[in-house]
């Protein structure tokens, strides 16, 4: 029955394409849901403690179990009132009946997109018609729920990932202010170094002309002083003359005074004419550049707003080649066929010991040589050609994952000096950023801004890529050589002590596990498909097999007929369909899905 409709729908008569066409409009749903409807109508008030989507009604614990064993019902199952109160109420208000015939929906017009009754198909005799029970049918596992689970989760996710960007952003230009505020002060500061410089110069050129002019002042004083010193005593001698001396002595004794007064005018005049009694003064010309600054420099400087092209990358459902419909066909693993593409030799110095690999986008494959000296991270080109190996000392090289086209992650493995998370820059062979974790790291995976990695004795932790900040989503007593995959909201990893597969939702509650040891023995690599299908590999067993994505189904694909010997790690390209397994020496293959 359908049971995920938007809208409860009436039936309404029209014309579209000059053919009468059955359209449809919302209206309540008119059922009680806090009531018993059995009750209520044996004229009893009972409260509802169950929900039967198929009746469309509440029912108390009383007819709840005359329900379970009334042929009629006993199919129905009712769920608690609670659930259905959390459903939104434009879920319940679905009914799943033709309100215009009142009859129950049995058939479904594809080409109109409604459901329809059997009394219905005679409006639609022209259409595409087909059972509801098979569109409805394993809806919430199609290929069409899990995309739209998939594209809300990238929405959240890009709009995280905007509002971090934003917020960066805010923080970049507050930032920004406060090193632009320095850079201003700084050359303010430089700027009046400079003046101060400028201004001794001056200063000291100033003190050197007044000494200049002290200096040449000084030696005229010196001078005169003398000269006076001189003229003084002829002054003296001539009173002494003047009262005491003979007209004779006076006559003949004045010559000799004469001689020195006409020497000293003379020397007087000289200094007149030497220009030696010119007035000295001390003046400061201002140079004209710096006048020039202050009468036209009108601003320390400009600030501006400047935008460039975002780095941000929105997360998108990969784009459908064709529309999705309504009635699609869901592939089952029955229908995942593995075409061998090439195998890969892989040679290392010591002896290989594979247990992570994966492809780049380049298409170059990429190998841990897991060892507890000399670890190492092993590239090979396309053409099956050893590229280079980059040593991970002290890092031990357990599991890799890829964060873009030139980062990698890389856990440590059993190491007891180091439990970090190594990102490794595969272009330069340099280690960029290490994330220590408390417990030694195995399997890991990167699915959207996140990295997801088992932790030996508590389980899985979740590791922002854009802040590093971790958090602890799945607590359990996990093992050594545990590996994990993560799509669409579910978390999947392997426990090879128990030989099982556990998958868990994004909150870490159990949602199903898969264990049989006669087709899985020690389960070890494991990626998941865009179908929610998941591949493991098993090292003791020597096969990968391919579980549903409910896990109730499974399906051996690949044996040791195909090459396989101790198979550790597998990664699976969705975008390209390859699935590449590594036996854990030596030997790795790319698949094609078909």
């Amino acid at each position: 029955m359908l049971k995920t409709q938007q809208h409860f729908l009436q039936r309404v008569d029209s014309k579209v394409d000059n053919f009468n066409v059955l359209s449809y409009v919302e209206v309540p749903m008119a059922s009680n849901t806090s009531i018993c409807g059995i009750c209520s109508l044996r004229q009893i008030t009972k409260t509802c403690k169950h929900w039967c989507p198929e009746c469309e009604e509440g029912i108390c614990d009383e007819c709840k179990e005359h329900h379970k064993l009334l042929k009629a019902t006993r199919s129905h199952k009712p769920i608690p009132i609670s659930n259905i109160r959390s459903i939104p109420s434009f879920i319940t208000d679905i009914q799943q009946s033709c309100i215009y015939h009142n009859e129950q929906y049995q058939q479904y017009c594809v080409e109109h997109a409604l459901p329809i009754c059997f009394k219905c198909i005679n409006d639609h005799h022209k259409c595409n018609v087909t059972t509801l029970e098979k569109v409805t049918n394993n809806v919430k596992t199609s290929e069409q729920f899990l995309d739209l689970e998939s594209r809300l989760d990238d929405i959240l996710q890009n709009i995280d990932r905007i509002k971090k960007d934003r917020y960066s952003n805010v923080n970049k230009i507050e930032e920004m202010k406060t090193q632009l505020v320095k850079e201003i002060r700084q050359k303010r500061a430089e700027i009046n170094k400079h003046l101060e410089n400028l201004e001794k110069q001056v200063i000291k050129d100033l003190e050197a002309k007044e000494w200049q002019c002290k200096e040449s002042i000084q030696k005229v004083l010196s001078s005169v002083i003398e000269k006076e010193t001189m003229i003084s005593q002829c002054q003296t001698n001539f009173q002494s003359i003047k009262q005491y001396a003979s007209d004779l002595q006076t006559f003949l004794g004045i010559r000799e005074i004469e001689v020195k007064v006409y020497k000293n005018e003379q020397y007087l005049q000289s200094l007149i004419e030497a220009k030696s009694l010119e007035q000295l003064d001390l003046v400061w010309k201002v140079d004209p550049f710096v006048q020039s600054i202050l009468n036209s420099l009108k601003n320390f400087g400009s600030t501006e707003m400047k935008t460039k092209t975002s780095n941000i990358e929105f997360t998108r459902a990969k784009d459908k080649q064709a529309q999705l419909q309504v009635v699609t066909t869901k592939k089952t693993i029955d229908d995942v066929k593995l075409i061998l593409q090439k195998e890969i030799t892989i040679i290392t110095t010591d002896g290989s010991n594979i247990r992570g690999c994966c492809m780049s986008e380049e298409g170059d494959f990429l190998y841990t040589d897991y060892q507890f000296v000399d670890a190492s991270l092993i590239v090979i080109g396309s053409d099956n050609r050893l590229k280079y190996e980059i040593l991970l000392d002290p890092c031990n090289g357990f599991d890799i994952t890829l964060i873009d086209e030139k980062i990698v992650a890389i856990s440590s493995g059993a190491s007891q000096n180091k439990t970090d998370i190594d990102f490794i820059d595969i272009k330069t062979g340099s280690n960029v950023k290490s994330i220590e974790l408390p417990g030694s790291l195995w399997g890991i995976t990167h699915y959207h801004d996140s990295l997801f990695v088992c932790v030996e004795g508590r389980g899985i932790y979740k590791v922002n890529t854009l802040d590093y900040a971790s958090t602890h989503v799945i607590s359990c007593i996990l093992p050594s050589y545990s590996y994990v995959a993560v799509f669409s909201g579910k978390i999947y990893y392997t426990n090879y002590k128990d030989n099982s597969v556990e998958c868990c939702d994004s909150n870490g509650s159990h949602v199903w596990t898969f264990k049989n040891e006669l087709v899985l023995n020690e389960p070890e690599g494991i990626a998941v498909d865009n179908n929610g299908n998941v591949y493991v590999v098993g090292i003791s067993s020597s096969n990968v097999i391919i579980i549903s994505s409910d896990g109730k189904h499974h399906k051996q694909i690949l044996t040791k007929n195909d090459g396989l010997c101790s198979p550790s790690a597998i990664f699976l390209d969705k975008d390209n369909r390859k699935v590449l397994v590594a036996n854990i020496e030596k030997t790795a293959f790319v698949y094609d899905i078909s």
